[in-house]
């Protein structure tokens, strides 16, 4: 699976989901700021650990991962993920509605 992201300097950024996985991320890393935990090229997208992918790139459920982090490659970062666990039908977080000043 790859998805395209153009950033608003109109820079592209391609991310390919590997097997293992992880997402290899491609683009201009001329400019950009770094640290243990995030990466934000210049014009963005701006990723940090524990983000949801798909949240920042506005992508398909593919991307429906946590970031782990981040290993430099030859033409990008390697981004190192893990599943998002999602239950669609866990409303368990409403059960203390009227404890917590819920709408009865």
């Amino acid at each position: 699976m790859k998805h395209e992201h153009t950033n608003r300097y109109g820079d592209v950024y391609t991310f390919t989901k590997q097997e293992d996985g992880s997402v290899l991320w491609e683009g201009k890393f001329e400019w950009m700021r770094s640290g243990d935990d995030f990466i934000d090229p210049s014009g963005g997208p701006f990723l940090h650990k524990g983000q949801m992918l798909s949240h920042v790139l506005h992508a398909s459920d593919e991307f429906n991962i946590l970031v782990d982090g981040f290993e430099r490659v030859e033409g990008g970062y390697l981004i190192h993920a893990r599943p998002h666990k999602f239950y669609p039908n866990d409303f368990t977080h409403l059960k203390d509605r009227d404890t917590i000043g819920g709408i009865i």
